[in-house]
């Protein structure tokens, strides 16, 4: 127990240095954009006297590095700072939208995972034949798809073409709060960020399922007689996915955080659209504080994930 302790408090001190290198280049970067937040709050048409007074306002007046040193106050204390364009504390803002993306990146993690079970099934009780090649290749293509072209289709098909599920956002008008409709509205998104990882979890899942099967005790079981279906049920998958555990931890950081993509394709009012928005209007504070927050989480994903690995396997604590 004290060995574990141990890691964990090594690995999170770890991941600081992770966490600040992170948000410092995406300050630095942010402010190479071109304009500034002015530009989106203050019309054209009005004098440029009033433009540099809001700069002064906001602080952006002062140089970038007495702008990042009064940020990273803030962020030690606790506080992300306000929102430019809304005019809210950023961690609030933030809080707002966070649960939707964990409603996405939920729904997305799960099927993600039946889909790769799913697609490995074949590889296993049809090993040798066309069947497995087929899947196989399969998993490879589906993979190397582009997530926007997956969500577009899946809108041409279920949405526009059979009226199946709805286009975007979380609910329909006057259903706040119905889980049906939640559901209904959650189909199409999770199916766009779920396929082209279920296709990679598929291929690493594959992976093991081959290393497993020349096991001692998978040849005993099948000279045993058992069924093939008993045999990748009780030995084969319980040992081919305990080793995807960190991968599972870093879908989870990833589902997360918001996919940029398919959040801004279903204008679902998550992470990865706010993001998307806070970069178009210059919203540094926001931006920032979406980099932080997702960074957290990815972090926190591995994290997690190395622990339990850690727990099962004594000897990755024992090697640190």
């Amino acid at each position: 127990m004290l060995s574990l302790l141990k890691y964990a408090s090594r690995r999170i001190l770890e991941a600081i240095p992770l966490i600040f290198g992170l948000v410092t280049i995406v300050f630095f970067l942010s402010r190479l954009l071109p304009g500034d937040v002015t530009d989106a709050l203050i019309s054209p048409t009005i004098p440029q006297s009033v433009k540099e007074h809001l700069r002064g306002e906001l602080g952006l007046d002062r140089s970038v590095l007495e702008q990042y040193f009064a940020w990273l106050r803030l962020v030690v204390s606790g506080d992300l700072g306000l929102s430019f364009t809304r005019n809210a504390p950023v961690l609030e803002v933030i809080g707002d939208v966070f649960p939707n993306t964990v409603i996405l990146g939920s729904a997305a993690l799960l099927i993600e995972i039946i889909l790769g079970v799913l697609l490995v099934l074949p590889t296993f009780f049809y090993e040798g034949k066309w069947i497995e090649k087929v899947f196989t290749n399969l998993m490879l293509v589906v993979y190397t798809l582009p997530s926007f072209w997956t969500g577009v289709m899946l809108l041409i098909v279920f949405s526009y073409g059979l009226g199946l599920f709805p286009s975007s956002q979380m609910y329909s008008s006057g259903e706040f709060g119905s889980f049906i409709d939640l559901l209904r509205h959650v189909v199409l998104p999770a199916l766009t960020a779920a396929i082209p990882a279920a296709a990679g979890f598929a291929r690493y899942l594959r992976a093991n399922v081959s290393s497993v099967m020349t096991q001692d005790y998978v040849l005993a079981a099948r000279s045993m007689g058992l069924s093939d279906w008993r045999i990748f049920r009780s030995y084969v998958l319980p040992n081919a996915i305990s080793p995807i555990v960190s991968l599972i931890g870093i879908e989870i950081g990833i589902l997360l955080t918001g996919v940029l993509v398919t959040e801004t394709l279903f204008s679902w009012p998550g992470m990865g659209q706010l993001t998307v928005t806070a970069i178009f209007s210059r919203d540094y504070p926001l931006i920032l504080g979406c980099t932080l927050v997702s960074g957290v989480v990815v972090i926190a994903g591995n994290l997690i994930s190395d622990i339990i690995n850690a727990v099962v396997d004594p000897r990755i604590r024992l090697a640190q």
